[in-house]
This record gives structure tokens, C-alpha cells and sequence, in this order.
């Protein structure tokens, strides 16, 4: 059985843990319905053979996941933010917890905060003219070939993610932390357990792969999952 949206996915393993009366019965259909949301959507991924696809890269930083995209597959009128990035091969985006992401020194205080309160989210885009592995020699690469389709609903997940003022106008919030980079107010809200990772993991549910959020609140839950569509370029913590 194919779940098409990770909401969708996520409502339902929530109704069947609803049932406590027969825990085994509950039990039961929970792996079932695990099992479901882990399949691809039909006819938008895999790509078939000879069919023309675009790449998508998972960055996994240890801590964190983001995606990597060709720069030039998004359009400015689409999130004037995406402009920024002209003349640059690849944008990295990914989303968290403001006060977590943008902070100098995590303290205990922050990291209770991030997991028992609903916190407002960043955007964290970077320009990069390198390979994704390159780039980030120290992190974890995996490359995934997707559909038009799928990357379509990927270029909408992501635009969608940009908070906007008044005037439709994606809210700048200043440098990012490495890079050629700019924090943005974002939509949602970060708490555990709707992680960056989660984030990412649904990012690349929106472009049909087989992947289910309700097991990436890691980022080594994403890095697994993705490993079986993609090709690893690189192991997180491998030369």
C-alpha cells in the first residue's frame, strides 16, 4: 500500500497507536503502516529508464541534514531570496530551530527549550560553487536521482518553506553561519519530535523517494533511509 504524503503518513501511524485496547493488534498494523509510508509513489519515483531527472544531493553534517539543488532550477520570481544565489552552482537549504541554528554556544537551557517548547524556525541557504562533497568534506553525501514531477514538488516544498511579510517578500534575517549564506524566517515551527531532520526526510517525500519522517528525527535516520535510493558519494565520517 502507497502512502503519497508524509502527513499522511504520520496521521495514520497516529490512529493506529491510537489503539490501546488490543496492544498486538496495534502493534501489528503499526508495522504495517510503517511499512507502507516506506514505499515510492508510483509514477513519480523512481524515474524509469531513459526518463530525464534531476539531482538532488542529502548533506548529513552529523548533527543535521540539508539538501543541495542546482541553483539555477529556481527561479527568483518564485522566492526572491533564491536570487541571491545567481552565478553560484548549488544552494544547500535547511531548516531548524532559530534560537539552536543561529546561537554561538548551546547551552543546556537551549537544547531543553528546542525539544519541550514550539519554537520559531530558520531557513539556512548557501550559495556554493563546489561539488556537495567538496564543499563539505567532513559530511556525509548522498545523491538521489528524481522525476520532473518529483522535483517540482520538491522546488514547491521548499519555496513553500519561507515565511513572508506583508507584501509577500521572504523575510531576511541576516548572515548564515558559513558560506556565502542568509538565515530566513521560516514557516512552522520547530519541537521535538518535528526535528530538521523530519524536515528534510519530508523534503525528500515530496519528490515520490521511498522515505518515511516518522523515523528521521536523526540524522543518521535520514542518512540510512536515503542510502537505499541514492547513491552514498561519501559515509558521514569517511574521507
Amino acid at each position: 500500500m502507497i502512502i503519497d504524503t508524509a502527513n499522511e503518513c504520520e496521521d495514520r501511524i497516529r490512529k493506529v497507536r491510537g489503539g490501546r485496547r488490543f496492544p498486538w493488534v496495534g502493534t501489528c498494523l503499526l508495522a504495517s503502516a510503517l511499512a507502507g509510508c516506506l514505499g515510492p509513489v508510483a509514477g513519480v519515483f523512481p524515474p524509469q529508464k531513459g526518463e530525464p531527472t534531476e539531482t538532488v544531493f542529502v548533506v548529513n553534517h552529523g548533527w543535521h541534514t540539508g539538501l543541495v539543488v542546482e541553483s539555477r532550477k529556481f527561479v527568483s520570481k518564485e522566492r526572491p531570496a533564491w536570487a541571491a544565489a545567481a552565478g553560484n552552482k548549488y544552494l544547500e537549504i535547511g531548516w531548524g530551530d532559530e534560537g539552536f541554528y543561529r546561537c554561538e554556544k548551546v547551552t543546556t537551557a537551549m537544547k531543553l527549550r528546542a525539544m519541550f517548547w514550539r519554537n520559531p524556525s530558520v531557513l539556512h541557504v548557501v550559495a556554493i560553487n563546489d561539488e556537495p562533497e567538496i564543499y563539505f568534506p567532513r559530511s556525509g553525501v548522498i545523491k538521489v536521482e528524481v522525476t520532473a514531477t518529483g522535483f517540482k514538488q520538491l522546488r514547491d516544498y521548499l519555496s513553500s518553506a519561507y515565511a513572508t511579510d506583508d507584501r509577500g517578500r521572504p523575510i531576511d534575517l541576516g548572515k548564515g553561519i558559513y558560506g556565502n549564506s542568509r538565515f530566513y524566517r521560516a514557516t512552522g515551527h520547530y519541537h521535538f519530535p518535528n526535528t530538521c531532520n523530519k524536515w528534510t526526510a519530508r523534503a525528500l517525500r515530496a519528490t515520490g523517494a521511498p522515505i518515511s519522517p516518522f523515523y528521521a528525527v536523526r540524522a543518521e535516520n535520514v542518512f540510512a533511509q536515503a542510502s537505499k535510493f541514492g547513491t552514498v558519494v561519501r559515509g558521514f565520517g569517511k574521507d
